[in-house]
């Protein structure tokens, strides 16, 4: 079954036919005739096994409401719950006196606090794709499969996603287990660079196209941050985020990974995990709350809390 169509509301009107508890895949055939794979996070050789969190804003049409809520969430307002204080930081240029009539411009960064209603935060469902081999053909899948009455909620997101993204999407009735081979898994959400303690001006080329997606407003800020870490305290890697996961730079140390998240949440993330483990983790399970062992809010403390950090291997949340 094919659905061609903007959305979808309600899953009846397309499953008429299907029992409950059927197993459902969402996909798209002949990818070929797609343009878009790469913008999405995919590569160029399309190999069978690529699997990525699609990128805000890749499909072909002009709307980017479900990749942006599958990438990022959403929340809801309660006003119950009073207000809460949220931080952001800026730049300013102004011109120093040097004396004997000279003056320089320097940049100040600063950081601003503000009131708003308080947020519950809605989990991203962090849907992936993935390219597998289907009759001797290439096909992508979403990375989950679905119980129809089960998992409406979800499913019924997924088809939306494909139809953000590819204008249709094919209802397929067969075991994942017959269409998939675990073992040529290759995710492509996230860049290693190269190993050994990198000069920072070589780091900032490597993370031009994360560092072009920030605000101008506070580009020097994240620089900074970006580069405080990287000078003073050696990492095993570094990486950063592609496709839906752009906006993220990681570091790798002994006793954890640290997460500057430039465009979400505003904040350092900590976790007590390797590298191996921490690429496993989808988005929704990066922005799980009792997952990661610390959050430092980008305000003016964070330079000390980072210190802490390394100093004690213990840092309590904010």
């Amino acid at each position: 079954m094919i659905i061609n169509k903007t959305r979808i509301n309600k899953l009846e009107t397309q499953f008429k036919d299907i029992d409950e508890g059927t197993n459902i895949i969402i996909s798209v055939s002949d990818i070929d005739r797609f343009d878009n794979l790469n913008k999405i996070g995919f590569t160029e050789n399309l190999d069978i096994g690529e699997q990525v969190l699609p990128a805000i804003g890749s499909g072909l049409g002009k709307y980017s409401t479900i990749t942006k809520f599958n990438s990022e969430g959403s929340y809801i307002k309660r006003p119950d719950l009073g207000k809460e204080t949220k931080y952001y930081q800026r730049q300013f240029k102004r011109n120093e006196w040097r004396g004997r009539g000279r003056t320089e411009e320097v940049v100040d960064i600063r950081t601003f606090s503000y009131e708003r209603i308080c947020r519950e935060p809605i989990a991203p469902p962090s849907i992936e794709l993935k390219i597998v081999e289907k009759e001797g053909r290439k096909i992508i899948i979403a990375s989950e499969k679905f119980s129809y009455k089960k998992d409406d909620e979800l499913l019924k997101h997924t088809i939306n996603l494909f139809l953000e993204l590819f204008k249709e999407c094919e209802i397929l009735h067969e075991d994942l287990s017959k269409l998939i081979d675990l073992k040529n898994l290759k995710r492509l959400n996230w860049e290693i660079l190269p190993e050994g303690q990198m000069p920072w001006e070589k780091l900032k080329k490597h993370l031009k196209p994360v560092l072009e997606q920030t605000k101008k407003t506070k580009r020097i800020a994240d620089e900074n941050r970006i580069q405080y870490i990287n000078d003073t305290y050696e990492a095993t890697t570094v990486f950063y985020g592609k496709a839906g996961f752009n906006g993220y730079v990681g570091f790798v140390f002994k006793e954890f990974t640290i997460l500057e998240s430039l465009i979400y949440g505003n904040a350092i993330y900590v976790f007590d995990k390797n590298w191996l483990e921490f690429s496993k983790l989808t988005k929704k399970e990066i922005l799980d709350e009792n997952l990661h062992m610390a959050r430092i809010i980008h305000d003016n403390s964070w330079k000390n809390k980072v210190k802490m950090l390394f100093e004690n291997n213990n840092l309590n949340q904010n």
